[in-house]
């Protein structure tokens, strides 16, 4: 990873649609989803203005998308329920984070402090996959502040 890590939103609804599905569609869980419903996710994402990318140089290393729940829409999602409509994803307690894809450590922890510096005080949640479809919801990962190879293990811990 060079020293040229940014984050941006980039420019154009279809230049970002295009990237971030290129870009997600090849790692899992994503490669593994219907298309229609990665897309529509992704789509959503974009136009609510929900999504960083992570830049190395011109290069894209990091995708990161989201919603922004009240408590009250949260709480069953975390609980095990199906994720909230888009009409509901203009809350104001959460920012439930819904597609996370990098390819460094240090791009995805990027994203995440780039998302909670745009909403400070709110909560960052989020549901982690893992093998064996175990389900992990995390609510604000506490260990983010931990140097990045530490950070990133733990997230996905």
């Amino acid at each position: 990873m060079s020293d040229s890590l940014s984050i941006s939103a980039l420019a154009g609804h279809w230049n970002r649609l295009g990237i971030a599905a290129h870009f997600v569609a090849r790692v899992e869980p994503f490669a593994s989803f219907r298309s229609a419903d990665l897309i529509g996710t992704l789509n959503a994402q974009i136009e609510r203005e929900h999504c960083l990318f992570a830049l190395d140089g011109k290069r894209v290393v990091g995708y990161l998308g989201w919603a922004l729940y009240d408590a009250a829409v949260a709480a069953p999602f975390a609980r095990g329920g199906s994720p909230p409509p888009n009409s509901l994803a203009h809350g104001s307690d959460v920012a439930w984070i819904l597609t996370a894809a990098a390819m460094h450590d240090s791009a995805l922890l990027t994203m995440v402090r780039a998302l909670r510096a745009r909403y400070p005080g709110l909560r960052v949640m989020g549901i982690r996959h893992k093998p064996g479809a175990r389900r992990v919801v995390f609510d604000r990962a506490p260990r983010l502040s931990a140097p990045p190879r530490q950070a990133a293990a733990a997230a996905a811990a």
